[in-house]
């Protein structure tokens, strides 16, 4: 590589040059907007859990039945995961994802306006179908713009939008229904929703797109560089869907589906009720939670951006790429477990807000890893299919957890028995990983 676009992947070249390389310039481009969208998917998606207490109280909702509400989105979620996957992979991230913002945004802003828990169930199943495109388009994505043994670092910082946006929601959603009420707090993240998706219009660009408008000599030269950008002639709707099937047929692909569940169950679980754990287990305030459940996200977002660190250096130290994310992810998952256990068996706050943090790091670890696996283990044309049937399993595995740990509360008085069983499901999930992932599925025969 001996032209300006030689060092084109992120962080890879210093400031002053994304100014001056174009390449660059998109790569940053593409890493913001994702990670802003992301930051929106989660705020979006925490605004039920925030507003749990005073809906249940305006609504009259018991707490099994904020269980069956919550899970309504992620069930939704994972089974609109399966057929968007391949239009993903057909449309690209460009129009699929700023569609699917725009169509969560309005079903957002619609949830303030209702006044039967029937409407509201149908609404967060909208908002669930919105929200499904959201990480498979930016897997395919990030599969475009950057190699793959640099794509470790660029993940992470998108992925740690599930971290950030949990952490500003509490404060930040909080604030806004102390200041309108919970329905102004939906309208008001649902508008600025739909303004993102037509910043997200406006300024991506795919790569495919940026080739075709450069130069025909500044184009050739790029290409000479990464020669593993060439074009592939576009597949048939016949050829994708034969492509999409033929996923099933392999372990590595029921490894990463298996061990997500685990990831997502633990992920959900602290997403829907960890608000409502500090209220009824220590007694916080509504304002008091939020900044404890921020921390503990703060936490969580260095995790993301940790493991993309951690794999990138593995990968340079001589270890496969695959490998390197199987590594991570497994050691994550057991340390998520390990620091959830003792949660078990009671605690005061300050230790329990030390644990949580821990968990939300190592488990946001995997949760980060296990989409750098997406795009190591097929090639770009499969990115998003690969990315939904595993975010399909995730989220079958996310919908039990707020309604297990529901009936959980509503049975015992407290969440000891809900933090053991995620412990366990974050162990066998570790193991799935470890018995069944060995190899990127062009090679697995």
């Amino acid at each position: 590589m001996n032209n300006k676009y030689a060092q084109a992947e992120l962080g890879s070249t210093p400031t002053e040059a994304v100014s001056s390389n174009p390449y660059k310039k998109y790569q940053v481009i593409t890493v913001s907007l994702l990670l802003v969208i992301g930051i929106i998917n989660y705020v979006d998606r925490s605004a039920l859990s925030i507003a749990n207490t005073s809906i249940q109280r305006d609504m009259g909702i018991t707490p099994s039945e904020m269980g069956i509400l919550l899970s309504a989105f992620s069930l939704a979620y994972a089974l609109a995961q399966l057929p968007l996957g391949v239009i993903i992979d057909r449309l690209g991230s460009k129009i699929s994802l700023g569609a699917a913002l725009l169509g969560w945004s309005v079903a957002q802003t619609a949830s303030g306006l209702i006044n039967s828990f029937s409407a509201f169930i149908g609404l967060r199943i909208v908002l669930g179908i919105g929200e499904a495109p959201m990480f498979p388009s930016a897997a395919k994505a990030l599969s475009e713009w950057f190699d793959a043994e640099k794509r470790g670092t660029p993940t992470g910082i998108v992925l740690s939008s599930t971290c950030i946006g949990p952490c500003i929601a509490p404060p930040l959603l909080t604030l806004l229904m102390i200041t309108w009420g919970w329905r102004g707090m939906f309208i008001v993240t649902g508008v600025f929703g739909i303004v993102l998706a037509a910043c997200w219009f406006a300024f991506y660009k795919s790569k495919e797109r940026y080739l075709a408008e450069l130069p025909a000599q500044e184009r050739e030269r790029l290409l000479a560089s990464q020669p593993q950008s060439v074009a592939t002639p576009k597949p048939t709707i016949k050829e994708q869907l034969s492509a999409w099937a033929e996923l099933f047929r392999h372990k590595t692909t029921w490894g990463a589906v298996l061990g997500f569940m685990g990831v997502i169950y633990m992920l959900w679980l602290h997403l829907t009720w960890l608000p409502g754990y500090f209220e009824r287990e220590h007694g916080l305030t509504l304002y008091q939670t939020a900044w404890v459940v921020s921390l503990a996200y703060v936490f969580g977002a260095l995790g993301t951006i940790v493991a993309g660190r951690i794999c990138d250096r593995l990968v340079k130290n001589g270890v496969s790429i695959l490998g390197s994310r199987k590594i991570v992810v497994v050691c994550a998952l057991l340390s998520a477990a390990a620091f959830t256990v003792p949660l078990s068996f009671g605690s005061g706050i300050v230790l329990s807000v030390m644990l949580l943090c821990c968990a939300l790091f190592s488990v946001n670890m995997a949760s980060s890893t296990a989409w750098m696996i997406v795009n190591t283990v097929v090639d770009n044309r499969r990115v998003a299919s690969f990315g939904s049937i595993q975010n399909f399993g995730g989220y079958l595995a996310g919908s039990v957890a707020p309604i297990v740990t529901g009936f959980s509360i509503q049975q015992t008085g407290s969440f000891a028995s809900a933090f053991l069983i995620s412990a366990v499901v974050a162990s066998v999930a570790a193991m799935a990983y470890v018995l069944l992932l060995k190899q990127p599925i062009s090679t697995d025969q």
